[in-house]
Order: C-alpha cells, then structure tokens, then sequence
C-alpha cells in the first residue's frame, strides 16, 4: 500500500493529468515512508534523497568564509572576488552515497579546506583537503560511505 501512495506521490508531481507538472522542487517536498506494507514509520522521506539530488547554492564575498553544507544544500558554488580563505564542513549526519560538490567561476589559489564534521556521526575524510586551489570552471567532489562514516574525493 505504500508504495502505491509514494508511487501516487510521484506521479502526481509529474502527471499532467493530476494538473500542472511541478517544474520547480525545492528537494524539501516529503512525505511519510515506512518499513514496507504495514510496517512502522521511519519518518519523513524528501524528495531531494530519492534523487540523490543537491541544492544549488551561490556563494560570495570577502574574507575568511565558513559554510556548513547539509543534506538539503550540498552545491557550494563560489562566485566573484575570491575570499582569503572558505572552509566547508561536510554534512552531518549524511546518507550513504550522499554527495557534496564545491565548484568556482574564480581561482581559488590555495585556499579552499573541506572538512569531515564529528558530531553527531564520527566522520573522517579518506585523504585531506586542506589549503587547496580549486581552479575557475572546475570542482571536487565527495561521496559518503555510511559503512565507514568516511568522505572520500571523487574528482
């Protein structure tokens, strides 16, 4: 049964014929998921995690910076002037496989640090990224293994 209702859900979202197709999600939509039919609640399931989707987010400004990224916002793009130094710390908690990308359309020489965070899952990072450049149209790329709570580059 509720896999009728998510598949419902979906479809609504999509379907013309439930009405206007939603063009625009923010990844914030949810819904109550359980443990198959009958089973328990496990809580709300947004539709940002079953895209394995990543909010898109801009930033700038001058200066040393910090963003904590989250599960909902993990597209840290930098724009404009480079900042004298941007430290990101990774989600936490985080899903397994989740991803957080950090891109630039400005050199940032030697300054970007991304950071596994410890509370509340004891996350590490498989190989550190501290003081690095990202170079204007590229980015790095992590993923989260849930196994060994550890973040590991892709890219």
């Amino acid at each position: 049964m509720r896999k009728l209702i998510l598949a419902g859900a979906l479809l609504a979202l999509t379907s013309p014929a439930f009405g206007q197709a939603a063009t625009n999600v923010s990844g914030n939509e949810c819904w109550n998921a359980g443990q198959g039919p009958g089973g328990p609640s496990t809580g709300a399931l947004c539709i940002n995690l079953v895209r394995n989707g990543q909010a898109f987010t801009t930033f700038s400004g001058s200066g040393a910076f910090t963003t904590v990224a989250t599960q909902a916002n993990s597209t840290m793009m930098w724009t404009g002037t480079a900042p004298t130094t941007w430290t990101i710390t990774l989600p936490n908690p985080a899903f397994d496989g989740e991803i957080v990308e950090v891109g630039t359309d400005t050199t940032l020489t030697t300054n970007v640090t991304v950071q596994a965070a410890t509370t509340p899952q004891n996350q590490t990072m498989a190989a550190t990224f501290t003081s690095q450049t990202v170079s204007a149209g590229s980015s790095a790329e992590f993923r989260f293994s849930y196994t060994s709570l550890k973040w590991w580059r892709m890219r």
